[in-house]
């Protein structure tokens, strides 16, 4: 079924238009100039032919002005009586100097001043050609009213030779009455080549555009159904990806919580068989307490990650923020550990929450001090860039081991440890904590030894 509201089709439709409208539009706007141009042209024409007869019959001023006289009459009528038998001409009038037709093919209009553009005739007095389409009926006068049909009126200076000088002068005005009808047709000859040559560089420029629109169309169309295909492509993968994650988050979960499991089968079991021995079974079961307070412990820590998405922020000065987390540290009866803090020589504000980020550092320094038992723990915050971006870093640096490279990939990944007593849930919090608030968590091996966590928060406001 055809369908109009395609983008091509209303193009095509649209550009049409609006190449019609120009073609009609150029056509009736040029018209008038076009028409005004052919009938200057033939005043020029019959202006040169008047002048030339006039010259080879050698009338003068003075034929003009005694022009009832029998000579005067003669070269006169020698003059221009040729120019009514002109194809087309109907009417031939020759003014005075006063206005006044001193020679006509109608002898009625001898000494009288009829014209219908006395305007015309009185440029023409000072040496213009004019030249103007009289419609049907036109005008008043004895010669408009046996001349009906349309004509052109051609104003012409009379130039003749004056008598007390060889230099021509303007003696009076011929004006000459011509059938349009020839004119007409090159007129309309004239604008239908102008049409035609306006409609084919339209139609040109159409084909071009329309080829080049059906061009950009149909590439758009292909990257959208391209773009459309990849975000399915995305959203799939994605949807995978998270699959597999959990399906890797509950595997991690499942082991963590096996072995305790596992072991409260075992030790019921052999509580079972230890019946007759209450002090024996008193003793398994506090392993089963054990074992299951562990589990308790393992669940209560994957809650937390939960209660992470759920902040409060407010502005805080960073100094402060970090001074009060070392001080949290020195007074843990587990952390007792020397911790340095090299604090910035000005506040930094940052719109945080305060409680999150506190853990977050908590959790680097905690495992700072079990990588470097023996050594001191260094905090520091520095004002730098990071990727372009303004910011603060927060760098814990300890002198331990480091990492190596199959450890690098893991760092983050909830529940890998590297220690036997490990939750592997500390740096996979502070990782989740920082991107919460826009920032990185950067993790680096020290050419001197040891490694380096960095927390970069961005937006900071100094004050």
């Amino acid at each position: 079924m055809f369908k109009l509201t395609t983008p091509p089709r209303l193009f095509a439709i649209t550009s049409l238009l609006m190449i019609v409208a120009m073609v009609i539009g150029t056509g009736l706007i040029q018209a008038p100039f076009l028409q005004q141009s052919f009938i200057d042209r033939e005043a020029a024409v019959v202006s040169d032919m008047i002048n030339a007869l006039v010259a080879e019959h050698g009338v003068t001023a003075s034929d003009l002005q005694e022009y009832v006289s029998v000579e005067a009459r003669s070269r006169l009528d020698q003059s221009l009586t040729s120019l009514t038998m002109l194809r087309g001409a109907s009417r031939v009038k020759l003014f005075d100097r006063e206005g006044t037709i001193v020679w006509s093919d109608n002898p009625r209009l001898l000494g009288t001043k009829t014209t219908s553009h006395p305007e015309r005739l009185a440029r023409a007095m000072s040496g213009t050609v004019q030249a103007v389409f009289n419609p049907a009926n036109s005008g008043k006068g004895p010669d408009r009213d046996e001349l009906k049909a349309a004509t052109i009126e051609f104003y012409v200076p009379f130039l003749v030779k004056e008598t007390t000088a060889d230099a021509p002068g303007i003696a009076g005005v011929l004006s000459l009455y011509r059938d349009p009808q020839d004119l007409r047709q090159t007129i309309q000859h004239g604008l239908y080549l102008l049409w035609g040559i306006i409609g084919g560089a339209g139609l040109i420029l159409f084909l071009a555009l329309y080829q080049l629109f059906s061009v950009v169309y149909r590439r758009q169309r292909v990257a959208e159904s391209r773009f459309s295909k990849l975000t399915l492509e995305h959203e799939r993968i994605v949807q995978i990806e998270k699959m597999s994650a959990m399906g890797e988050l509950v595997g991690e979960i499942a082991h963590q919580l096996n072995n305790p499991l596992v072991g409260v089968v075992n030790l019921a079991q052999l509580a079972e068989r230890q019946l007759k021995n209450p002090e024996r079974v008193a003793e398994l079961l506090g392993e089963v307490r054990k074992a299951g307070t562990e589990c308790r412990d393992i669940v209560q820590r994957i809650l937390r990650i939960n209660q992470i998405s759920r902040s409060t922020p407010q502005s805080a000065d960073l100094n402060e923020l970090v001074q009060d987390t070392i001080t949290f540290c020195h007074q843990s009866i587990a952390l007792r550990h020397e911790v340095a803090f090299d604090a910035a020589n000005q506040k930094a504000m940052l719109n945080v929450d305060p409680v999150l980020i506190r853990q977050a550092l908590f959790n680097l320094i905690h495992n700072a001090i079990l990588a470097s038992p023996d050594t001191q723990v260094r905090v520091g915050l520095e004002f730098s860039e990071h990727e372009g971006v303004p910011g603060v870093f927060i760098n814990v640096t300890d002198h331990g081991p480091g990492f190596d490279g199959k450890t690098a990939a893991q760092l983050f990944k909830p529940f890998f440890t590297t220690r036997a007593n490990g939750t592997g849930l500390g740096l996979a919090v502070a990782q989740h904590i920082v991107m919460k608030h826009g920032g990185t968590l950067l993790a680096t091996n020290l050419s001197t030894g040891g490694a380096r966590f960095s927390i970069w928060l961005p937006s900071v406001t100094t004050l």
